[in-house]
């Protein structure tokens, strides 16, 4: 069988969100399978890199900007010049940008190049009907409603997709109609430190929410159930590790006017950066009050072998199905995290017998068996032409 070469459409690092890190991470992983032969990644703009930068099998080409629709329909012309046995497009419904026609385009970007003769591959992370959009702050109007149904149909209509959460399989297919959706999971990032230091009699107890912040992920929950548990221990301290989401700049700014000397902003935490955050951590919460696919905080802890209390959401629920372990909590609810929290605290034991179910559950699910996966994905749609419109 011939060599695969591909084009892979995402945001990329040195740019932060819009799935860019996920990016990152299954690319460096794709780049050292057998039957991948070249990678072009097809990425966002980014300040101070030139156009082209290669690094082995991968060449990262500097394309598109977001919500600027002329670079984002430039990426089908990169597709034509390149000419790969197929594209993969990694997505979710506010990739490229906040604006409604800019999201829209992109989402049709792998259904219009197989209309140019190009194989396609779409990963999408979530779907707009299964988020409250209200509580990302999108005005839920009859257009935006509409252009969301719309969308997911010619999502649909994309020869393969690929989902990080099982059950949107059904949602596609018994929907949508959909002709191929295949489950792939989303990857872990191997744990840099062996040193659990909740078990260790670490007189730390600290709480780390992690990634970039916007209205959905439920800080203002987090920092009113903080503030009822200090006062009542003073032991405690929150890390909010993160920056504003590239889709709501100055959100955290507020919070930084308010917040007292037990509570530290980070800012954006750099890859090399990131352990000694986690070793820190007592426990990783995500107090998301709606959600927008699987979480790639969620696996990151899982990595860093930390418990996590989550939002009691459909996608967390369907990871503990799955065999992961976290401890679910109402979402918007401060009183039920606060008292999760502490229960965390107060009982390491069972913290720990968390951390070790997520061992575990993340064996089968580390970056390298990702690419694997998707390395099949690619030699289907190369070999059995599934691509075709039409089959």
């Amino acid at each position: 069988m011939t060599d695969i070469r591909v084009c892979f459409v995402s945001s990329y690092p040195p740019n932060r969100a819009r799935l860019s890190e996920y990016a990152e991470a299954l690319v460096s992983e794709l780049a050292k399978r057998n039957l991948i032969s070249k990678i072009y990644v097809i990425a966002d703009v980014a300040k101070g890199i030139s156009r082209n930068t290669v690094s082995g099998k991968i060449e990262v080409r500097r394309v598109w900007k977001p919500d600027n629709l002329p670079s984002i329909l430039g990426i089908l012309w990169q597709i034509w010049k390149l000419n790969p046995d197929l594209v993969h497009f990694n997505v979710h419904f506010q990739s490229f940008g906040r604006t409604r026609i800019a999201n829209f385009t992109g989402l049709s970007l792998a259904f219009l190049s197989q209309l140019l003769g190009k194989k396609s591959l779409m990963t999408i992370h979530n779907f707009g009907e299964k988020v409250d959009i209200a509580k990302c702050q999108i005005k839920p109007s009859p257009v935006t409603k509409a252009g969301i149904i719309l969308a997911t149909k010619i999502i649909s209509m994309t020869s393969c997709v690929s989902v990080t959460v099982k059950s949107y399989i059904d949602y596609l297919t018994k929907k949508y109609s959909a002709k191929k959706v295949v489950y792939v999971p989303h990857g872990v990032w191997n744990n840099p430190i062996k040193s659990l230091t909740l078990y260790n009699g670490n007189p730390n107890r600290t709480i780390l929410i992690l990634g970039h912040m916007g209205p959905y992920k439920g800080l203002q929950v987090l920092l009113d159930a903080f503030n009822a548990l200090v006062k009542d221990r003073a032991d405690i301290r929150l890390i909010v590790a993160g920056g504003d989401h590239p889709n709501f700049p100055g959100f955290l700014d507020v919070f930084k006017q308010n917040c007292t000397s037990n509570i530290k902003f980070t800012g954006y935490i750099e890859k090399d950066e990131l352990p000694k955050f986690f070793e820190e951590a007592s426990v990783v919460v995500l107090p998301y009050l709606t959600s927008t696919g699987t979480s790639g905080v969620f696996h990151l802890a899982c990595g860093y072998e930390k418990p996590i209390i989550a939002s009691d959401l459909p996608e967390m629920r369907e990871l503990v199905n799955e065999g992961a372990s976290l401890l679910l909590v109402p979402p918007g609810n401060p009183k039920k995290l606060s008292d999760a929290i502490q229960h965390v605290l107060d009982n390491p034991e069972e913290a720990y017998e968390i951390v070790k179910r997520n061992q575990v559950f993340t064996r089968e699910r580390t970056w390298d068996k990702v690419a694997e996966m998707f390395e099949m994905v690619y030699r289907d749609l190369k070999v059995n032409n599934i691509a075709d419109i039409g089959s």
